[in-house]
C-alpha cells in the first residue's frame, strides 16, 4: 500500500528537549519507578490534580527552551513538496505542544496529545490522527524513538520506523530502523519509485518491557 503520510513522535524526533523523568517521578511519587501517566491513573483524585499540575509545570518549562531536531525541518518541507500528510502523536499535553509548534513554527495536519486519546502504547492515538488526516493506518508510517512509539503504531496497523538513539538502538516492534530522517527520506524515495526492498513491512510482534527511565 502507498504512503500516503507519516506520523511522528514530538521528543527526540520532532524536537529535543530537557525533561528530567526521573525528576519528575521523584517530586510526584517520592521514587523513580514506572511510566508517569500510568501510574498517575492510579491516584486519588485530589494527588492526581497535584501530579498532573506537576507534570505540566515540566513540560512548559521544557517547552519553553525546546529546539528542532536535526533534519526535522527539511523532512517537512520535503513531505510538503510530496503532498505527504503530517501528524504528531505524543503523551505530552496539549498546552505544552502547542507552545512548541507555535514558537518553532511548525505544522501538522493533525496533532494528538494525551488529552485527546489514551496515551501511546494504546493504539487509539494513532487512528484518531490518522482520521483527522483521512488516511487508513495502513498507509502510514509512525516514526518513534521508544518503544511505546512502535508497539502503537504496530497494535494500530501502521507501519513502524524507529529513529534509532544512543538509548534506543533496536527495537522488535520496529518494521524498520534508521539512524536519520535523511535516511528514512531515501527509503521512502525508493519506496515510492517503485524500487521496493526499503522494509516498510508491518511486523506482528506485540509486548513491551516494563524496564526503563522514561515517562
Amino acid at each position: 500500500m502507498p504512503i500516503r503520510g507519516v506520523l511522528f513522535d514530538m521528543d527526540g524526533v520532532v524536537v529535543h528537549q530537557r525533561l528530567d523523568f526521573s525528576a519528575i517521578k521523584r517530586e510526584i511519587f517520592g521514587d523513580t519507578q514506572g511510566f508517569i501517566l500510568e501510574r498517575m491513573d492510579g491516584l486519588p483524585e485530589p494527588e492526581r490534580r497535584r501530579a498532573e499540575a506537576i507534570l505540566e509545570r515540566h513540560e512548559t518549562a521544557a517547552a519553553r527552551t525546546a529546539v528542532p531536531m536535526d533534519g526535522i525541518v527539511p523532512f517537512l518541507a520535503w513531505m510538503e513538496t510530496r503532498h505527504l500528510r503530517r501528524g504528531l502523536v505524543t503523551r505530552n499535553s496539549r498546552k505544552s505542544v502547542d507552545l512548541v509548534l507555535t514558537r518553532l513554527g511548525l505544522q501538522f495536519d493533525a496533532v494528538v496529545t494525551r488529552e485527546d486519546a489514551p496515551p501511546k502504547p494504546a493504539p487509539e492515538p494513532v487512528w484518531l490522527a490518522c482520521r483527522r488526516m483521512n488516511v487508513a493506518p495502513a498507509e502510514v508510517l509512525f516514526v518513534g524513538d521508544y518503544e511505546f512509539d512502535m508497539l502503537s503504531g504496530r497494535r494500530a496497523g501502521a507501519r513502524t520506523v524507529l529513529l534509532r538513539s544512543a538509548t534506543m538502538k533496536e527495537s522488535a516492534h520496529a518494521d524498520c530502523s534508521v539512524g536519520s530522517l535523511a535516511e528514512l527520506r531515501e527509503r521512502m524515495e525508493a519506496e515510492m519509485a517503485g524500487a521496493g526492498g526499503t522494509g516498510f513491512v508491518a511486523g506482528r510482534s506485540d509486548s513491551v518491557s516494563s524496564g526503563s527511565s522514561r515517562g
